[in-house]
């Protein structure tokens, strides 16, 4: 039954719709959701947002995407928040589309695969990405539309890489390749966390169209150029002298706070500690896409001073996991880091679809995740809004899986039957 259904001519379109009215009817009730905490900032008393006629002020802004589209939200309704929550609910829509066509797309470049078997695999991740609750942050939360609108413009540039590298002329290979760039640019000035995109395209590159061959990877020299170039001018410009990658933009720093809530100005937590800090955060991250329990907007996060030190839980604090010393976390990540590095050596070496995804996914998730989970401090350690992006390596890993383990329960009880 299944595969029949995955077999339809007009799949990619039914899914998508199915996927659309999912997330409509999950977050239906968050559509008078009110503004919080930096909404306030960016949106209730930003005045520059409130004249179309700013367009190139705001669009100068740190994260001037992202605010221009409050601007038209404003010009469009006012601080009528419905306007805005079904923009934010539409890039999420949207989102979840370009998570099915990035894992179609890939499974497909495989010689030998069904086509009913990699919208299968598609299918479970996008849905898993779309309806998980830790994304609620990033859709009910209005400001952290910087988030997934830079999600948005980082999936894509990614498809158009994809779709370069099969183009059959190079008008249309170069217009693709432009459109990367372009993508690049919009992702980044939406959120500084789009900044990883040219580590995930050269990634992407190696495992699936060069199968760990590197040297055929000289051919698009040019775009790797172009997005070396614009990465250099993003930290000189922007990075650097905001301080690093923190959730409030310049600006509303110099609005709310008199030290700056990211970079090695932060007083509060020195950079051992945040690295120290962000290992436990990290795993915690993982847990929480495993079990979405205890989920919170303002997480009272233990800050860990010392590598073999338990940080200390504040009395009151709920996490779905104790917190132990930030050693242990780190053994953890760097096995799951170097079953990474052997999957990719294995899959390489044999060809291996399922090894060379689950790869790369690993890498996905920890690369996506280093703008704000690195040694640059950052007032606030911890946001769900910040997995949102990388999650999509943990649900393609988790679908990849549970798909192994079906297949192979299916063919023991093959093997048994007389």
């Amino acid at each position: 039954m299944m595969e029949r259904i995955l077999e339809k001519r007009n799949f990619h379109l039914i899914f998508s719709l199915f996927l659309a009215l999912l997330v409509l009817l999950i977050y239906s009730n968050t559509f008078y959701a009110s503004f919080h905490f930096d909404d306030t900032m960016h949106i209730v008393e930003n005045y520059l947002i409130r004249d179309l006629s700013n367009f190139f002020e705001i669009l100068r802004a740190q994260r001037g995407v992202t605010m221009l589209t409050f601007a038209l939200n404003y010009a469009l309704g006012g601080l009528n928040v419905v306007g805005y929550h079904v923009v934010n609910i539409t890039i999420h829509i949207v989102n979840g589309i370009l998570v099915y066509l990035l894992l179609y797309y890939t499974i497909r470049r495989f010689e030998g695969v069904e086509q009913w078997w990699a919208r299968k695999i598609a299918a479970f991740t996008a849905l898993l990405f779309a309806v998980h609750p830790v994304q609620t942050q990033a859709v009910t939360y209005i400001v952290q539309r910087m988030e997934s609108l830079s999600s948005m413009f980082y999936l894509l540039g990614l498809l158009f890489f994809i779709k370069a590298v099969d183009a059959g002329t190079r008008t249309r290979r170069g217009l693709l390749y432009g459109g990367v760039v372009l993508a690049y640019m919009l992702g980044f000035y939406s959120k500084e966390i789009a900044v990883t995109l040219p580590a995930i395209v050269f990634l992407y590159d190696l495992c699936f169209v060069n199968r760990g061959n590197i040297k055929g990877m000289g051919q698009r020299l040019p775009l790797y150029g172009a997005l070396t170039l614009l990465l250099i001018y993003f930290v000189v410009s922007t990075v650097v002298p905001a301080g690093g990658f923190g959730d409030l933009s310049k600006e509303a720093q110099a609005l709310s706070y008199r030290d700056p809530s990211a970079g090695f100005g932060v007083k509060s937590i020195a950079s051992l500690e945040y690295l120290f800090t962000q290992f436990n955060v990290l795993l915690y991250y993982i847990v929480l896409l495993l079990v979405p329990v205890n989920q919170n907007l303002d997480y009272d996060f233990p800050i860990s001073r010392g590598l073999f030190e338990t940080p200390v839980v504040k009395e009151g604090t709920v996490l779905n996991i104790p917190i132990l010393p930030p050693v242990v976390s780190l053994v953890i990540l760097l096995v799951i880091i170097g079953v990474g590095v052997y999957l990719f050596a294995r899959g390489r070496r044999e060809g291996s679809l399922r090894k060379l995804m689950v790869s790369f996914f690993i890498f996905w998730f920890f690369i996506i995740l280093s703008p704000t989970s690195s040694f640059i401090p950052i007032i606030d350690v911890i946001f769900e809004h910040r997995v949102y992006l990388a999650s999509v390596g943990f649900f393609a890993i988790f679908v990849l899986c549970m798909d192994a383990g079906f297949g192979c329960l299916a063919q023991r009880k093959e093997s048994r039957t007389p």
